[in-house]
């Protein structure tokens, strides 16, 4: 989240909204629109040699005579065969179009920029559709041969207009439906928001709109959702598919949180990190609440464990509690038959985040309980 650039955002979206030139294959252009059926291939082109300067394995799929979705693949080390995509539409209906969707597309540039650089245990496709604005078609032809080929999709995360915040509220919208674990997921974005103290209001709206990209996912029972500036919360850009829409009118402060919202969430997301837990019980008297949301992965539990900064408690004994938890859940001891016990709350078999948010230092340990 740290090495989220906000000037490398602010330049991507300049570059595709025909602010700045830039060079593609030796020659300087300006991509004066993104307009599919006036031909946007500029723009396709300056996003696959974005993705390609990055190492990553870049695909460029062709699906009729003007549409073609522009993805990456960074494959993951120990299930590579699953896959979460984070994602959003680069055509546009005229001129400039920064927040629609300029924003979305340099967020998952930017989510590309840093995660190539390392590795993560499950596959991560970033993709940029084409044609959302005339019915989802890049999305919809992806997301119909994924379900012909049997493709493992765990989780989608679309990025459309995160630019905009006209009353300076941090509002944004999580929209989501009924469909796989796409609820949990939304949830899921909540907590991670929460975790890391960004200054962002989360509103989940279930059920969410259909009318952006992550809904074709839905139709094949994949999980998705949409997080997009406040859509549904009433404070939806005045700009919206006219070109007043440039990025002069962008709350720069905000956009930059979105995106290292997103940057977070997909890189947990792609993270395993199961370690055998210990046969014994835990007592910990500092934990004074527990907040309960679904877990993406299966039907366990996140469950968050936080400690009130105003509870008095020294740094040593923060420090020695969250020593005492990474010695317990390093994996060392072999697993066996027992519960965990938190406050007298009993923890059963699953799949959990154990989550220790104090005033110093965050410690969170995932771990897999077996009987």
């Amino acid at each position: 989240m740290n090495q989220t650039n906000l000037d490398s955002l602010v330049s991507n979206v300049r570059i595709l909204s025909g602010e700045d030139s830039v060079t593609i294959a030796d020659s300087t252009v300006l991509i004066t629109h993104r307009v599919s059926y006036f031909g946007n291939d500029l723009a396709a082109e300056y996003i696959k040699q974005k993705l390609e300067s990055y190492g990553l394995e870049t695909y460029d799929q062709v699906y009729s005579e003007l549409g073609r979705n522009i993805y990456s693949i960074q494959r993951g080390t120990s299930y590579p065969e699953k896959y979460f995509i984070y994602c959003a539409h680069y055509d546009a209906v005229t001129n400039y179009c920064a927040d629609d969707n300029a924003s979305g597309v340099a967020g998952v540039l930017e989510a590309a920029r840093i995660l190539s650089n390392y590795q993560f245990e499950y596959s991560i496709i970033y993709a940029l559709w084409d044609e959302e604005e005339i019915g989802l078609l890049g999305s919809k032809y992806f997301a119909a041969q994924a379900d012909s080929n049997n493709m493992d999709i765990i989780g989608v995360l679309n990025m459309d207009m995160t630019g905009w915040d006209g009353n300076d509220d941090g509002l944004f919208d999580i929209h989501t439906r009924d469909k796989a674990n796409s609820v949990s997921l939304a949830n899921f974005l909540v907590v991670i928001e929460s975790l890391y103290n960004l200054p962002l209001n989360p509103a989940v709206y279930n059920p969410g709109t259909s009318a952006s990209d992550h809904s074709p996912f839905w139709l094949y029972d994949y999980s998705a959702i949409l997080f997009i500036e406040a859509y549904w919360g009433g404070d939806f850009n005045p700009y919206y598919h006219s070109s007043e829409d440039r990025i002069d009118k962008f709350n720069l402060t905000y956009f930059h949180n979105v995106v290292k919202l997103g940057i977070a969430s997909i890189s947990t997301l792609a993270t395993e990190n199961f370690i055998v837990s210990v046969r014994e019980n835990i007592s910990l008297p500092y934990s004074l609440h527990i907040n309960n949301f679904p877990n993406p992965f299966n039907n366990s539990t996140i469950i968050q464990y936080a400690i009130p900064e105003e509870s008095n408690i020294s740094l040593d004994l923060y420090n020695s509690i969250g020593e005492r938890i990474a010695n317990l859940f390093r994996g060392y001891r072999k697993p066996g038959e027992y519960e965990i016990h938190f406050n007298g709350s009993s923890i059963t078999s699953g799949v959990y985040f154990i989550i220790l948010n104090t005033s110093k230092h965050i410690y969170s340990h995932k771990i897999l309980l077996l009987k």
